[in-house]
């Protein structure tokens, strides 16, 4: 039996660990708490000056001004975020809470689990690329479209906190990211090596696949270089922007067929990745199109853009992948923020639409506005009627403007309090109340129905018929209805679209 040591932390704190590794890296060895609700981690190397001062900054103040405040278990979710400094036998560590049952495999991989990663934490990577995803997953792990916006949803917003609170992660990969696409979770790890720039530069410069292309072009350059890229917000955009990418395509952004020399592997792909990087999908120069002799067999259709284009993913994602691969790509400062992936993530899921063929693997596929959808996917087309709701809502009392935002319509579709005011925003503020859905849609009889569960104001146009909770609404071509009168309220336009 493996010894349990008892010390305190920093801050006071009795922390114990089993003394027996559980894993090691290149900076850490951890240990388990006996009974696994926290590991410590102790550095390898001694942690001295700005090293320690960091350590100290993010378990203390930085911590503080992210779960200490109202909505602070929000980000408990979200973050892997160590609680506490500690020092035994001459070691700095940190206490880290440990990671949440949802996080580990359930099932393995394929043939009876021959690779061993039953029980093993789920690193982005595994999903991040067809070819791992249909080679080794188990198909009950792997998720679909819905569960991967999620995915996607959460992790804009644990980017955006981080950088609200000026901080950079400096290594987002799908190696510093664990996800769930099964249930559509996922949690930012490896919080101890935040970058505060200006202040306490990055240890490493990043994941390959996940580098900014400034950084990866200035890299040969000393680190105090005026001319050297180090990691910072803008280069945690291009990450974020690619992990995205990655979770909704399952392919790399810029690995296409292009190669910029054939005698010297590392000088191509640092062009590659850097100074030379190019967007496969790119409208215009097609020098970097995904070469198919080139892709395993295993990630196909995935692997070719011509097969499943970037533009399915509709409206509001579509120019965020120009933004990030196209117009930002070598201009850091024309990157999408967080703020506004989150912003088209949340209308992206509102314009969702179940595939109406069972056995499609991803189940659902975006609106993209064609009045006759085709599933991306299976090739599967929309057969019945369908209706779009058109959003508007009040700046002033009695004026409705457009939001530029539908929501789509499906049997058991609900509606939110986000969707009756404009300016209740489905995020970290959202109180236990507003979650709880106010109507739903049905297909009955051939028609189809809004209930009202909660919505107290909802009036039928042009009569003004209040229809009270409990009742129903027949959504017709060009049916206008009120869900609030409030400031922010909307004006829902039906659309009825029948194939």
């Amino acid at each position: 039996m493996a010894n349990i040591i008892t010390c305190v932390t920093k801050d006071g704190e009795t922390v114990q660990f089993v003394d027996e590794i559980i894993g090691s890296g290149g900076m850490k060895d951890v240990y388990f708490s006996p009974d696994k609700s926290y590991v410590v981690a102790f550095y390898k190397k001694s942690q001295i000056g700005q090293a320690r001062e960091r350590i100290d900054m993010i378990t203390g103040r930085y911590r503080q001004s992210i779960f200490e405040q109202s909505g602070g278990d929000y980000w408990k979710e979200l973050f892997c975020w160590p609680t506490h400094v500690v020092e035994h036998e001459g070691k700095i560590g940190v206490v880290v809470p440990t990671y949440r049952n949802h996080f580990f495999f359930k099932f393995g991989s394929k043939n009876n689990d021959f690779l061993g990663i039953k029980g093993r934490e789920k690193e982005g990577k595994w999903f991040a690329s067809a070819n791992n995803q249909n080679k080794f997953l188990d198909p009950r792990e792997r998720g679909n479209l819905l569960s991967y916006l999620k995915v996607c949803l959460l992790l804009t917003r644990a980017v955006r906190r981080m950088h609200a609170a000026g901080l950079c992660h400096s290594d987002l990969s799908y190696k510093n990211v664990l996800i769930d696409p099964e249930q559509g979770h996922a949690c930012i790890i490896d919080i101890d090596g935040l970058v505060v720039p200006g202040k306490y530069p990055p240890d490493v410069v990043g994941t390959p696949d996940f580098i900014a292309p400034e950084v990866v072009k200035t890299s040969h350059l000393q680190k105090d270089d005026p001319a050297r890229f180090l990691p910072s917000i803008s280069t945690d955009r291009h990450a974020l922007s690619v992990l995205i990418y990655m979770y909704l395509f399952y392919r790399h952004p810029l690995r296409g067929g292009k190669i910029h020399d054939m005698d010297d592997e590392m000088r191509d792909e640092s062009l590659s990745m850097g100074e030379k990087a190019l967007f496969i999908e790119h409208p215009t120069d097609k020098s970097n199109s995904v070469k198919l002799n080139q892709v395993s067999p295993f990630s196909l259709p995935w692997a070719d853009p011509q097969k499943i284009p970037y533009n399915i993913m509709g409206p509001y994602l579509t120019p965020l992948f120009e933004k990030a691969f196209i117009d930002g790509l070598h201009t850091p400062s024309a990157r999408p923020t967080a703020d506004e992936w989150e912003t088209a993530l949340v209308k992206t899921v509102d314009l969702i639409q179940p595939c109406q063929n069972k056995s499609c693997e991803q189940k659902w596929y975006v609106f993209s506005g064609k009045t006759k959808p085709v599933c991306p996917y299976c090739g599967t087309a929309y057969k019945g009627k369908l209706p779009i709701l058109n959003l508007y809502s009040s700046r002033k009392a009695g004026s409705y403007r457009p939001d530029d935002h539908r929501l789509m319509v499906w049997d058991g579709q609900s509606l939110f309090a986000w969707h009756v005011n404009r300016l209740v925003a489905p995020n970290e503020r959202t109180t236990e109340a507003q979650k709880k859905r106010v109507g739903y849609f049905v297909f009955h009889n051939q028609q189809w129905w809004l209930v009202n569960e909660g919505i107290s104001g909802l009036l039928s146009l042009p009569d003004k018929k209040v229809v009270a909770i409990g009742d129903k609404l027949e959504l017709t071509d060009g049916k206008q209805f009120v869900l609030s009168q409030e400031e922010g309220g909307r004006l829902i336009v039906v659309q009825l679209v029948e194939n």
